[in-house]
Formats: C-alpha cells, structure tokens, sequence
C-alpha cells in the first residue's frame, strides 16, 4: 500500500510536466524532475541499440527499499507509464549496485520502404 501510494504522489508530481513535452523529449524531463528532488539523475547511452540509460546516484529511501523491493518496482513501473515506454530496472541502491539504472528504450528511426 505504502509503495502504491508514493507512486500515485510520484505520478502526479511528475506528470504534468512529461505530459508538457514531446515523448522523445520525456526521459530529459524525468531527469530534470528527479534531480529537482535530489536523484542526482544522468542520462547515457544505452549498451547496443536505440536505448538509454536512466540513471538516479542518489535515493532517500534506498535504506528502506532494501528491506521492501517494491518500492523500487513500484518506481520503475511508474516510471514506464510516465515516459510511455516499457523500462527495465537493470540495478538498484537498494541492492547494493553503485546506482538505480533504468533501461529507457528509444523511438525506432523511421524505416524505409524497400521496394522488391
């Protein structure tokens, strides 16, 4: 209950502002939220093909979320439905990684028609 709620708080602190933005735009503005709030949050490239990495070097609920990982899953799914993509949670302070890294794939470049 107490993971959904801060996901709900999270949501709505935050989704006005994605919402304000075009979706490519969406993972900068993720960033620029977290780090309003003290995430210390980075974006990099993502390892092989059109992704990125979301990044948070600092939590202040890391301590609790050790204890109740569904704080953590509770944050990457929100996270998924603010940005509009499905993310994969790749590591967690909370699980003694270095940093939360959130794997954010990209829109697909326009394809060409191949004619046959």
């Amino acid at each position: 209950g107490f993971a959904r709620r801060r996901v709900a708080d999270l949501e709505e602190r935050y989704g006005a502002a994605l919402d304000a933005v075009d979706p490519e735009e969406r993972p900068g503005m993720l960033v620029a939220v977290l780090n309003d709030e003290g995430y210390a949050a980075s974006i990099v490239d993502g390892p092989g093909g059109p992704a990125i990495q979301l990044c948070q070097h600092h939590c202040p609920v890391s301590h609790v979320a050790a204890e109740f990982p569904a704080l953590c899953e509770a944050e990457t799914e929100a996270f998924s439905r603010l940005l509009g993509t499905h993310v994969t949670r790749l590591a967690t302070l909370a699980h003694g990684d270095g940093v939360c890294t959130t794997l954010v794939p990209l829109p697909n470049p326009a394809r060409q028609e191949v004619s046959s």
